[in-house]
């Protein structure tokens, strides 16, 4: 039988938790190692952000993206380092938003000792610059540019998208009237942010406009929720930002990823990062202004590689969002495919289950490598 391979998955901004991983740290070296090196390149900047990090909750510094983006690029890149040493690297990589410049990190586009240094530019980047707020939506992408008057360039929801109808509704791009609003400038500036699955969509936005989308949607019966995020990530408010990041990331000297580390997917592009695109700085930088396609990038993995050979799904997330849609694709339902989860949810979530779950994890993924042929020629 050929082996399933091995997916990582990485979050991104929203999916924070008070202590997410915690529960690894000094309970397994292969975690820890990483997470202590991070901390210790920063300084008292990286106290702090330890101190932060095993804070329980309530938190609200984590909802500060200086202090969110460094221990989720931390954390997701920890976890990697940890199934690679105890189990062996994951065959693909596929994180959401700062999750996909973990997943760089382990493919060795950028050095894992400027990790700390990494997240540091990118909080520096934020300074000053793109400022608003994220919204997720049960809704799926066509569903909402219906609702709101049709997506502009870059997905962004523009005044100049709409025109007053005959009964003084604002009519979309596409015709379809947006009820219930007098003044479509009242929505500018607000983009699609994420794709994260068939019916879950992230807007983000200046923080008036964005509050107005959420009151009108609410208003017509969806279900929507504020993430913890002070900035508009994956917005046209946050070109200012992925400017400087890429002026910052030009200094790294991005690598090809090495082909022992592990695939990198893109949740940008939705397909494999190239070599050239790797060594790009642009391509990493201008994800922060950039749509993120998370759900058609693990949909295609899932449509092409989920039945034959297919896949185990490391979820890497605090809050098992990563996996949440792919559970409902076909490969996963009939059993080709399995959700494996990295650490505990709910209560349990960041103290000693943590272990528990991580093992529990090497252990499936243990039993499927001894039981399956690695069909490589070897002349």
């Amino acid at each position: 039988m050929e082996r399933r391979r091995s997916v990582l998955l990485l979050p991104g901004q929203g999916a924070q938790r008070e202590r997410m991983a915690a529960g690894l740290y000094e309970a397994r070296e292969e975690f820890t190692a990483p997470m202590d090196e991070f901390f210790g390149r920063l300084g008292t900047t990286g106290a702090r952000l330890r101190s932060a990090w095993l804070r329980p909750a309530p938190n609200p510094e984590l909802d500060d993206s200086a202090v969110a983006q460094p221990l989720l690029l931390a954390v997701g890149h920890a976890l990697g380092r940890a199934v690679g040493a105890a189990a062996e690297p994951p065959a693909l990589l596929l994180g959401h938003s700062v999750g996909e410049l973990a997943a760089a990190c382990l493919a060795g586009v950028f050095d894992p000792a400027d990790i700390g240094a990494l997240a540091a530019a990118r909080s520096r980047a934020l300074e000053g610059t793109g400022y608003g707020g994220m919204l997720a939506v049960a809704a799926s992408e066509g569903q909402l540019a219906e609702e709101l008057g049709g997506f502009g360039d870059g997905l962004a929801v523009g005044a100049d998208r709409a025109v007053a109808g005959a009964d003084g509704l604002a009519v979309g791009a596409n015709g379809v009237p947006v009820a219930g609003v007098a003044d479509r400038a009242a929505f500018a500036g607000v983009a699609v942010a994420a794709l994260n699955g068939p019916r879950q969509t992230v807007l983000a936005g200046p923080r008036e406009a964005l509050a107005a989308v959420e009151q009108h949607l609410r208003d017509r019966g969806f279900l929507v929720r504020a993430l913890r995020s002070g900035h508009a990530f994956h917005s046209p408010a946050m070109e200012g930002a992925a400017l400087h990041f890429v002026e910052a990331l030009a200094a790294f000297g991005p690598r090809a990823p090495r082909a022992a580390a592990g695939t990198v997917v893109s949740s940008r592009t939705g397909v494999t990062v190239t070599a050239e695109q790797a060594r790009d700085p642009h391509f990493w930088g201008g994800q922060l202004a950039a749509p993120v396609r998370y759900w058609p990038a693990l949909r295609e993995l899932l449509d092409t590689l989920g039945r034959r050979p297919g896949l185990l799904l490391l979820d890497g997330s605090a809050d098992r969002s990563l996996s949440a849609p792919a559970r409902h694709h076909p490969a996963v339902r009939d059993g080709a495919s399995e959700v494996l989860p990295l650490l505990a949810v709910g209560r349990d979530a960041g103290g000693p289950a943590d272990a528990r779950v991580f093992a529990e994890a090497l252990h499936r993924l243990g039993e499927q490598r001894d039981h399956t042929v690695d069909h490589t020629v070897v002349s």
